[in-house]
C-alpha cells in the first residue's frame, strides 16, 4: 500500500464547522478592516511589499509580507506569538486589532471567537492574512521561543499497541529542541501528505534529541493513519517539521491535574515527566480516559513516570467510558468529566491543568474545571480534530 502523493494542506486539526449556537451574524471573508484611531488613513507600507506590525503594548514590533499569515510570519522571526493548533480551532492566537487590513481565512464568527471579542475587533492570527501595517493588541508569551525547522529522519521503531494506536519512534539526522506539550508536522519523503502529532518523550536538556516518538491512532479512511498502520515501517523515511504549540508552558511550581482522552495522553506523558523532574515537590495526577479496558495503552509509559517520581507523587486514574457493564474492571466508569469532583483529592484552586484529546472533550473538561474554581489562565489545553482527508 503506497501513500498518496498529491498535495494536502498540513494541518494539526481542519474547522469546516457550519454552525456555532449564539452566533448569529457572520463576518465577510474578504478584506476586514478596522479603522485607526485617529483620523489618518490606514498607511499602506513600503513599496518593498512588506507591512509593519506595532503592538500596542509598547513591545518592539515586527515586519511581515504582505499577504503572509501574521502568525506564521511572526513564529518564523523568533517571535513568541500565543499559539497552539494553527488552524483557527482552539483560539489561542486571539489577537485586537487597532488598526489596518486583513484578509481572514475563514469566517471568524465560526471560530472560537466570541460575539464579544468579535465586536471588540479581535481576529485569529493564525487565520489573518496581512493587508496593510497594523496596530495590534496581544500579549506575548514570555518564555524563550523554539523555532521550527525541517530534519528527515528513519524510522526506528513500530509498534502496535491496544486500541488501533501506533507507537512509532524516528531517528532524526541531527537533534532537535522541543518543550513538554509541543508537536510536530510528519510527511513521508516524497508524499505531500502531512499530518501533525504530539511528543510523548520529555524534552531533553542542552542541544536536544536525535530520537523521537509519537503515538497515532489509526483512523478509518485517514490516509497518513491508515498507511502507518498497514505494516511494520521501521527503515522508512520520513520528514519532521516541528516543534509546533505552546500547550505545556507552564513555568510555575504547582501541582498539576492532566486530563487526556485517547493519544491526547502523548502530550500529557510528556507534561507530566517534565514536570516531576522540574518540580520535585510537587505531584501529578493523569486522568486518562478511554473506551474500554481493551483500548487501554502506554500503561507501561504511565507506570514509568511512578517509577521516576516516586508512587507518591504519581497518581494514574484510567476512566472507561463504553465499557461493558458485566466485566471485570473495577476501575472508574463514565466521561473523563465524572472524575473531576472534589472527591479526586486535588487543590483545584491551585493548581495547573493540561487537556488533550478530542474537541468535545477537552470543551467539556474545560467548562467543568471552570465550576471548579480553576482560572482560565491555569488551564492548557490542546483540541484534536481529524483532519477529515
Amino acid at each position: 500500500m503506497s501513500i498518496p502523493t498529491w498535495p494536502v494542506r498540513a494541518m494539526r486539526t481542519q474547522c469546516e464547522q457550519s454552525s456555532i449556537p449564539g452566533k448569529k451574524e457572520t463576518m465577510p471573508t474578504e478584506t476586514f478592516a478596522v479603522k485607526p484611531a485617529s483620523n489618518d488613513s490606514v498607511p499602506s507600507g513600503p513599496a518593498s511589499g512588506h507591512c509593519h506590525v506595532t503592538l500596542s503594548n509598547g513591545s518592539e514590533g515586527f515586519d511581515v509580507r504582505r499577504g503572509d499569515l501574521l502568525l506564521m510570519s511572526a513564529l518564523e522571526q523568533g517571535i513568541n506569538y500565543p499559539h497552539n493548533c494553527r488552524v483557527g480551532t482552539c483560539g489561542r492566537c486571539k489577537t485586537r486589532l487597532v488598526s489596518g487590513r486583513i484578509s481572514p481565512l475563514v469566517d471568524f464568527a465560526l471560530s472560537p471567537l466570541t460575539n464579544e471579542e468579535l465586536n471588540d475587533g479581535y481576529i485569529l492570527a493564525c487565520q489573518a492574512k496581512v493587508r496593510s501595517d497594523l496596530v495590534i493588541d496581544v500579549d506575548l508569551v514570555d518564555h524563550q521561543v523554539v523555532l521550527p525547522k525541517s530534519i528527515p529522519g528513519t524510522v526506528c521503531g513500530w509498534k502496535l499497541l491496544p486500541g488501533d494506536v501506533i507507537d512509532l519512534r524516528i531517528k532524526l539526522e541531527e537533534p532537535l529542541v522541543f518543550e513538554a506539550g509541543q508537536y510536530a508536522a510528519l510527511a513521508v519523503s516524497g508524499s505531500f501528505v502531512r499530518r501533525s502529532f504530539s511528543f510523548y518523550d520529555a524534552p531533553s536538556s542542552g542541544a536536544g534529541t536525535d530520537e523521537v516518538g509519537f503515538l497515532i491512532k489509526r483512523l478509518p479512511g485517514g490516509r497518513f493513519s491508515e498507511w502507518l498502520a498497514a505494516e511494520d515501517r521501521s527503515g522508512v523515511r520520513i520528514w519532521l517539521e516541528g516543534p509546533f504549540g505552546q500547550m505545556g508552558i507552564d513555568d510555575t511550581p504547582r501541582e498539576s491535574l492532566c486530563i487526556a482522552g485517547g493519544t491526547g495522553i502523548a502530550p500529557i506523558l510528556s507534561i507530566a515527566e517534565d514536570r516531576l523532574k522540574r518540580y520535585p515537590d510537587h505531584p501529578v495526577t493523569i486522568v486518562f480516559g478511554v473506551r474500554t479496558a481493551s483500548d487501554l495503552f502506554a500503561l507501561d509509559r504511565l507506570e514509568r513516570l511512578k517509577n521516576i517520581a516516586g508512587p507518591e507523587r504519581v497518581r494514574i486514574v484510567p476512566v472507561l467510558s463504553h465499557e461493558p457493564a458485566g466485566s471485570a474492571w473495577q476501575g472508574r466508569r463514565g466521561l473523563v468529566t465524572a472524575v473531576l469532583d472534589e472527591e479526586l483529592d486535588v487543590d483545584y484552586h491551585s493548581l495547573s491543568a493540561f487537556v488533550c484529546g478530542a474537541l468535545p472533550m477537552v470543551e467539556a473538561v474545560e467548562k467543568r474545571l471552570r465550576t471548579l474554581n480553576v482560572s482560565t489562565d491555569r488551564i492548557h489545553a490542546d483540541k484534536f480534530e481529524p483532519s477529515g482527508v
